[in-house]
């Protein structure tokens, strides 16, 4: 846990670097940033130790990572002729000479290299400030898919005493989560957590496609992230029950993929169609798989029908987006 030191210094830093400031709030640093070391040096000496330009170098040092470049080089040349004008006896050039100009040189170099690494150093902070904030991001996301995957193979556990023996249990369940990985496979955390289609549906459906018959077609949409595992899951059932059973079990079978979003803009329709396979009888025994072709958190409507012609499935995603074509 971090100290209430480390929490103030973190606020510091955020106040200092990681916000950009109005035109009004950086005009305001500028002047405090001229007050405090010009009331300093006309406390201190009034300029009588030479080296005019000595009590403003912290606060160039500060308006060079607190404030944008522009900000800042205005500060710098503000300061300049202030300072000289105030204590360093009148005018830069007054009197030419060449020591003059070899330190107005050396000045404006270490200005510069004063400007440049502060505007370097406010890129890297506001950079590391965005990786922070990206892996809380993601390590929430991570919590979040972990507890939905743990209670979805809690979910297929639990439904599973109905195989008609636990070596049967057990080659179904070992099917469910050797999908359930390749699911998980197709989903990244961050940027890409949510699934898109339809890169998600050719994906999903691509080990079963080896003959390409099974056509996709559909909109560009976005899968909402709580939506993907059940989604990819049921197509991966409706895809093996097509291998064993159906229209992917013959050579002359094909499948149908389709989605569309609805009129309200935010309801995924999606509709699984098979043909030319063998006649489909209805089945006396749900198992363990047909049981994720069901409604349920993520999937919020699920039709199965056993038709003679073709089995044909239609399920509902609340919370989609359409994407530009």
């Amino acid at each position: 846990m971090l100290g209430s030191q480390d929490r103030t210094s973190q606020r510091f830093v955020r106040v200092l670097v990681e916000r950009d400031k109005s035109a009004a709030e950086s005009l305001a640093w500028i002047i405090g940033l001229l007050v405090v070391p010009t009331t300093l040096r006309a406390t201190l000496d009034g300029g009588a130790l030479g080296l005019p330009f000595l009590t403003y170098w912290p606060s160039l040092v500060l308006a060079s990572v607190a404030l944008r470049l522009r900000y800042a080089a205005a500060f710098a040349l503000v300061a300049a002729i202030l300072s000289q004008r105030l204590f360093g006896g009148g005018t830069w050039f007054r009197d030419l000479s060449a020591a003059r100009f070899v330190f107005f040189g050396l000045f404006a170099i270490s200005a510069m290299l004063i400007l440049t690494t502060g505007m370097h150093l406010r890129r890297l902070v506001r950079a590391l400030a965005e990786v922070n904030v990206q892996q809380a991001t993601f390590n929430r996301e991570l919590r979040h898919r972990v507890r939905n995957m743990l209670t979805l193979i809690q979910t297929l556990a639990a439904r599973g005493p109905k195989a008609a023996s636990p070596l049967d249990f057990y080659k179904e369940f070992s099917q469910r989560l050797e999908g359930l990985a390749a699911a998980s496979d197709l989903l990244q955390i961050g940027a890409e957590a949510e699934g898109r289609l339809p890169q998600l549906a050719r994906q999903t459906v691509a080990p079963f496609d080896r003959d390409g018959r099974i056509r996709i077609a559909g909109e560009p949409c976005i899968v909402p992230p709580d939506s993907c595992i059940p989604l990819i899951m049921a197509l991966h059932e409706l895809c093996t029950n097509a291998i064993k059973h159906g229209a992917l079990s013959n050579e002359t079978g094909q499948v149908s993929l389709t989605w569309f979003i609805g009129p309200d803009g935010r309801t995924l329709y999606l509709l699984w169609t098979e043909k030319n396979g063998p006649r489909v009888v209805s089945p006396t025994r749900f198992g363990l798989g047909t049981k994720l072709l069901r409604p349920q958190p993520g999937l919020e409507g699920v039709e199965l029908c056993f038709e003679p012609a073709g089995v044909w499935c239609e399920m509902r995603v609340e919370g989609a987006a359409s994407l530009p074509r």
